[in-house]
């Protein structure tokens, strides 16, 4: 092998809230330390989730843009030089009865396969990229990691690197936004009625994992929001957010901003990307109920979530030749 041994690769996450890739560059060093240099990053609404609540199905409107992000960022990817580009889905097509349909037409559409993550697979994927993104100051002590997604939330438990206990709980902020919050800003009997079904689903899925931990560390759109409100960013910007902690006492007036806003007003905060003003309420609200559960210090934002997770995968299976049984369709 080489001094240092460079693979450059591709990811593509399709979410129940949006589509997002990355282009990364893995450098392995002699002494056994791997280093990870973002190259390109992107992420745009999609919403596969929408109406399943109702319809238990994905949109053909909504499958038809997933297939156009998905071909559009494959092809990035590999303009860019990535040599395996791995693409996974997550709750909405594990849960859509045409689930295995719409990964067919994103694959026919991307030239990609597209694997249909289990919640075992995503939990674990999310949890090393999370610890691994935070580095050294959390590799030592007892973590938890929660992905917030739009149509389901992963929690692991674990000691540094090593995923321990984990569940995945049947709900987003796309999926409760829907089921919950009709009005503008939310009554107080919507608020309260997800703030019931979240915190019942936590302290039952959540009952073996540990009481308080040290770490408490999120990752997705909402936490981006949170976090960028508490530095008072005007613009996202993964290098000021990657480790920020909003204490216990500023999340929860986070928080309450939030709930409190009209979907005007949050829509016209600089850092509320596209498509979130009118979920965001709900991610915050689990947020809440989350950090309620696992008291600790506050809440460290992670901006290393699945799509970082695929890229590992996508490396590994360069290094050990398995990359040549996931070739382009």
């Amino acid at each position: 092998m080489s001094p240092v041994e460079r693979m450059r690769v591709g990811a593509i996450d399709i979410g129940s809230n949006s589509v997002r890739m990355l282009v990364a560059e893995f450098v392995a060093r002699p002494d056994g330390t791997q280093e990870t240099i973002t190259i390109a990053r992107a992420g745009e609404p999609c919403r596969l989730a929408r109406g399943m609540e109702r319809t238990g199905a994905v949109d053909p409107e909504m499958a038809e843009r997933a297939a156009t992000l998905a071909a559009e960022f494959a092809r990035r990817a590999r303009g860019l030089g990535a040599s395996h580009v791995v693409v996974g889905a997550t709750a909405a097509l594990r849960r859509a009865a045409n689930g295995a349909e719409v990964a067919d037409s994103i694959a026919a559409r991307s030239g990609l396969r597209v694997r249909i993550l289990s919640g075992d697979d995503e939990a674990r994927l999310v949890y090393r990229s999370v610890i691994g993104g935070l580095g050294a100051r959390v590799r030592t002590q007892s973590c938890v990691v929660f992905d917030l997604g739009g149509g389901s939330t992963e929690v692991v438990s674990g000691v540094g690197d090593r995923p321990g206990r984990w569940t995945s709980l049947p709900f987003g902020a796309v999926s409760l936004t829907d089921r919950h919050l009709h009005s503008d800003p939310p009554t107080a009997v919507e608020i309260e009625a997800l703030t019931a079904e979240v915190r019942t689903k936590v302290m039952h899925e959540c009952a073996y994992m540990p009481e308080r931990s040290p770490v408490l560390a999120g990752v997705g759109g909402t936490v981006t929001v949170l976090a960028s409100l508490d530095r008072g960013l005007t613009t996202y910007d993964p290098n000021q957010l990657e480790g920020w902690q909003v204490s216990s006492a500023r999340l929860e007036a986070r928080i309450a901003e939030i709930v409190a806003a009209s979907h005007a007003e949050r829509g016209s905060w600089p850092v509320m990307g596209e498509g979130r003003a009118d979920i965001v309420v709900a991610g915050a609200l689990v947020v809440r109920e989350l950090a309620r559960r696992f008291p600790g210090p506050g809440l460290l934002c992670s901006t290393q979530g699945l799509r970082y997770g695929l890229a590992r995968m996508a490396a590994d299976e360069l290094r050990s030749g398995d990359a040549t049984s996931h070739k382009s369709l």
